[in-house]
């Protein structure tokens, strides 16, 4: 921790209340530096990148990287190529591509759909301990019509599973999903729910199935609001997203009609880029210490002493104390006297990267003991 030393004339006390600097860059794809926020995106095609390589998270990747971040992206699976190339502007940059995202997928299984809930339980991907989660799921079951009204229980249940498989620390976003262009050649066939009748007696014209489809979105996405609201009140490490505000325009930011093309996943990456950066950045509370006063002189000038973090192991009841201090619990148990300790970055304030620390010395401590 730094301590500033200012004289008696200087009267008053000094506050340290610096922002959270940006950590270090990756320093190559897949490679993270010690200390890197890992990043979970969890969710169906879209988060996949149906026809489109790397969908937003290449994006997010980049723009958080670029930002000065250091990002490790974590998930069940990998593969895609990790290179993208811009073909209007001949931007060219690279990206980590691990990912839990599968084409098809709905919020939990049901007849000719395998469910995103399961698919965790069976991979055990949250075992990874992300520190982001971000979670857009509900699209293929907005495309069925599928038990709309419930969707909300399902929804509840997935994301109470993934809170109660990662860090209390960690941060899971739950975001609603993109507006849909039914009457495209491409997916035309895939809404045939919504182009007749329940008793099958009654055929809609494209405009009327049309219709129907933005209002079962716009019921979906408000159902995902009231559950993330619910849930929120007894999690506090748990957010809305909206990614439906940055989709404005069907017919140009989508490919297909359902998956949107780099114009839209770029735009959805930005909005990410720009959550992910606001919680990284102001998301802990900061640690505010108070300079000690001397009376040995009447000079203003003012003198900078640095004392590095006490040696000293870590255990589970550390992680646990900061990961309180971070959700803004008033009994963490970190104090103006012994903030220091848990400092690790040596920037002043207590945030998730001190977190991510803490977590590496006791797995270090635990791996020094075995």
């Amino acid at each position: 921790m730094k301590e500033k030393i200012i004289s008696a004339a200087a009267a008053a006390a000094v506050a340290l209340t610096q922002s959270v600097p940006a950590p270090a860059a990756v320093s190559a794809v897949g490679q993270a530096e010690s200390g890197a926020v890992k990043v979970m995106c969890i969710g169906d095609s879209i988060t996949d990148g149906y026809g489109v390589n790397g969908s937003y998270r290449k994006f997010l990747y980049h723009g958080l990287t670029e930002a000065g971040y250091s990002i490790d992206m974590v998930g069940s699976k990998t593969g895609w190529s990790t290179e993208y190339t811009d073909e209007t502007t001949g931007e060219s940059f690279s990206y980590d591509d691990d990912n839990t995202g599968y084409s098809g997928y709905a919020i939990q299984s049901y007849s000719g759909r395998n469910g995103i809930y399961e698919t965790l339980q069976e991979t055990g991907c949250l075992s990874a301990a992300p520190d982001i989660v971000i979670v857009q799921i509900g699209t293929n079951d907005v495309i069925d019509c599928h038990e709309i009204d419930t969707s909300g229980e399902r929804l509840s249940a997935l994301i109470t599973y993934i809170l109660g498989n990662i860090p209390e620390g960690s941060a899971l976003f739950v975001t609603t999903i993109p507006d849909l262009d039914p009457n495209r050649p491409d997916v035309y066939d895939w809404f045939s729910n919504y182009r007749h009748s329940a008793d099958w007696q009654t055929q809609y014209s494209d405009d009327v199935a049309e219709a129907n489809v933005h209002a079962t979105v716009d019921k979906y996405n408000s159902i995902v609001r009231s559950t993330v609201a619910q849930l929120s009140q007894s999690h506090a490490n748990l957010y809305f997203g909206d990614v439906h505000s940055v989709i404005t325009d069907v017919e140009t930011q989508l490919g297909d009609g359902v998956h949107p093309n780099n114009t839209g996943y770029k735009l959805m990456g930005e909005y990410w880029t720009g959550v992910i950066s606001e919680y990284l950045s102001g998301g802990g509370s900061t640690v505010t210490t108070t300079s000690a006063q001397t009376t040995t002189s009447v000079t203003t000038t003012v003198t900078e002493t640095v004392t590095t973090v006490p040696a000293r192991s870590y255990g589970s009841k550390d992680i646990r104390a900061v990961q309180d201090y971070v959700l803004g619990k008033q009994d963490s148990g970190i104090t103006t006297q012994n903030c220091g300790d848990y400092d690790l970055d040596g920037n002043d304030s207590i945030d998730i990267f001190d977190l991510i620390l803490v977590r590496q010395r006791v797995g270090e401590s635990m791996n020094e003991q075995g």
